[in-house]
């Protein structure tokens, strides 16, 4: 009995390293975000549709940008809370006010990707979600 009481213990000490030092998916995503990304697919946004050369920047503050080196649109950006938004980034565009969600967004060191929605309801729907792929730019 005293050995497996010594094994359970080893076993409930060791999961909850694993717990505790595991890291958040949105906290190894902020971590990796901030930077400039880059694709050479199309992204639309409503009237503006960029494709090859479309840059994405993101800073520390939650601020960033979309469009190309000379027209782009500046947003502001927050996770959405709930079950359901575990890793759903709104962006909030200052120049006209509208927003876009990102679903399933995930950054590497190298990499960034995730479901492109242009309005919250298309969001909620599931409907019209463009699928995008960038690489670090810098």
């Amino acid at each position: 009995m005293k050995t497996f009481s010594k094994h359970l213990f080893v076993l409930i000490a060791t999961m909850m390293l694993f717990t505790m030092s595991s890291c958040d998916d949105k906290e190894e995503l902020e971590y990796n975000l901030p930077g400039t990304w880059y694709t050479e697919e199309n992204i639309d946004f409503g009237a503006d549709v960029w494709g090859s050369g479309t840059i994405m920047t993101f800073n520390q503050n939650h601020q960033g940008t979309i469009g190309t080196s000379t027209d782009y649109l500046v947003f502001e950006w927050r996770w959405l809370t709930g079950y359901k938004y575990d890793t759903t980034m709104e962006l909030h565009f200052i120049n006209d006010g509208s927003y876009a969600y990102i679903e399933g967004a995930e950054a590497g060191s190298r990499t960034f990707s995730g479901v492109w929605y242009n309005s919250y309801d298309d969001f909620v729907d599931g409907a019209y979600g463009q699928y995008f792929f960038m690489r670090r730019a810098n």
